[in-house]
C-alpha cells in the first residue's frame, strides 16, 4: 500500500504554514484537518471517511495494526483520490496522547491546519444546527479572535435496535435512534504555528500546553454522533482489545483510569462468559430502551464502494487474534532484545505458589 512516509521533524520551520489560504472571494478561509486513531473498523471506516471528507481538507489516520480489512479500505479510498494520509503503528499498549499529539503536529506542519478535529472512526460530525455548517462556525470563531485554543463538542450516543435495517451498510443510515447528549466531549483544536507545542490528551477529550494554560469553550451548535456499539461481537472485540492494551501499558495506565470502562465487561466475559454470550438481550440489542429519539444525522458521504457485508463474529475473531499476536510478538522481541528482561521473566516463570 502506497501510504505517505514519516512526518518531518518537529523542528522543521512551521512558519511557512502561518498564512491560511484564501478562497476566490479574498475572505479568510479556515484549513480543517481531521486526525483519527483506528483499529479494526472495516464495517464503518468508509462511511466515516466519506462523511468527514465533506467537512475537512485532509484526514490523517494512525492505524494500530488492523487485521479485518480496514487498511485495504483506506488504501482504496486513497487510490480513489480522497485526501487522506495513513500511518501504521502497531501499538500494543495504551499510548493515545502521544499518537494524537503527533498527528496534530503533522496536521500543522504538513497540511497548514488552522483547525484540527480529534475524531474516532465511530464519531460522525453532526452540524445540522449550524447555518453554513461546521466550516462556517470555525471561520466565524477565527474572525472573532477570542484567544480560544479549542472548542468542546458533546457526544450523542446512537443505539442499535431491532428496528434497524440489517441490509443497510452505511452505519449512520442504519442506526437512527439516539440517547440525549452526554457530558462526554471531544475537542476541535486551533492549529497554526503558534500552537505547535499543544498536546492532545488521551481520547482527544482535552488539551494542554507546557508553557501556559489553555482556553476551551463548549458549543451546542455541533455534536458528535457516536456509533460505539454496532453489534454485540464488535463491542466484545473492542472490550477485549481495549482492556488488554491498558494492561499492557502497566500499572500507571490502569491506575490512571484509562480504558476503565472496558474493565467490568472484560472481567465478566473472562470469569462468567455464559452470562454474556448466552444472554439473548446482551448479544442482541442490550442498549435498546423505550423513549429513544428517532433522529438520524444528515449523512453526507454518499454510497459505499469498498465495504463488503460483514460477518461480525468472524471479524471479531480476526481482530482479537490479531491483537493477541501483536502482544506476543512484542513480548518476544523484548525478551530477544534485552537479556536482563529475559532473565527477570525466567525468574518469574520459575516461581511457584501453593494454593491448596
Amino acid at each position: 500500500m502506497d501510504f505517505d512516509g514519516p512526518a518531518p521533524a518537529l523542528h522543521q520551520d512551521p512558519r511557512r504554514w502561518s498564512t491560511p489560504f484564501r478562497d476566490h472571494t479574498g475572505d479568510l478561509e479556515v484549513k480543517v484537518v481531521a486526525i483519527t486513531r483506528i483499529l479494526d473498523e472495516a464495517d464503518i471506516v468508509e462511511a466515516f471517511v466519506r462523511h468527514t471528507r465533506t467537512l475537512v481538507d485532509h484526514h490523517i489516520f494512525m492505524d494500530n495494526g488492523s487485521h479485518d480489512g480496514t487498511l485495504q479500505i483506506l488504501a482504496a479510498l486513497k487510490e480513489e483520490g480522497l485526501p487522506i494520509s495513513v500511518y501504521l503503528n502497531r501499538c500494543v499498549s495504551f499510548n493515545e496522547a502521544n499518537h494524537l499529539t503527533h498527528m496534530y503536529r503533522q496536521a500543522i506542519l504538513l497540511h497548514g491546519a488552522t483547525w484540527v478535529l480529534c475524531l474516532d472512526v465511530d464519531e460522525f460530525v453532526d452540524d445540522r444546527a449550524v447555518a453554513g455548517g461546521l466550516r462556517k462556525l470555525l471561520s466565524d470563531m477565527d474572525k472573532a479572535e477570542t484567544g480560544l485554543d479549542a472548542i468542546k463538542v458533546s457526544m450523542v450516543e446512537y443505539v442499535a435496535t431491532r428496528e434497524d435495517d440489517p441490509a443497510e451498510g452505511v452505519v449512520p443510515l442504519r442506526i437512527k435512534r439516539r440517547q440525549e447528549p452526554t457530558r462526554n466531549c471531544k475537542v476541535m483544536v486551533c492549529g497554526g504555528s503558534a500552537n505547535i507545542d499543544m498536546e492532545i490528551l488521551d481520547g482527544g477529550h482535552g488539551i494542554r500546553r507546557p508553557t501556559r494554560g489553555t482556553r476551551t469553550q463548549p458549543t451546542e451548535a455541533v455534536f458528535l454522533a457516536h456509533y460505539a456499539e454496532r453489534s454485540a461481537f464488535q463491542y466484545l472485540a473492542k472490550v477485549i482489545r481495549g482492556w488488554n492494551k491498558a494492561l499492557a501499558g502497566g500499572s500507571g495506565v490502569t491506575s490512571s483510569g484509562a480504558s476503565n470502562h472496558y474493565r467490568a465487561p472484560y472481567e465478566a466475559l473472562r470469569d462468567r462468559p455464559a452470562n454474556l454470550l448466552r444472554n439473548q438481550q446482551y448479544m442482541g440489542f442490550k442498549n435498546e430502551q423505550p423513549g429513544l429519539a428517532i433522529d438520524p444525522i444528515d449523512y453526507k458521504g454518499g454510497p459505499l464502494r469498498h465495504t463488503s457485508p460483514q460477518d461480525e463474529a468472524m471479524r471479531a475473531v480476526r481482530s482479537i487474534l490479531g491483537t493477541v499476536q501483536e502482544l506476543a510478538l512484542r513480548h518476544g522481541a523484548i525478551l530477544d532484545g534485552f537479556p536482563a528482561v529475559r532473565a527477570q521473566v525466567e525468574e518469574w516463570d520459575s516461581m511457584y505458589t501453593k494454593i491448596c
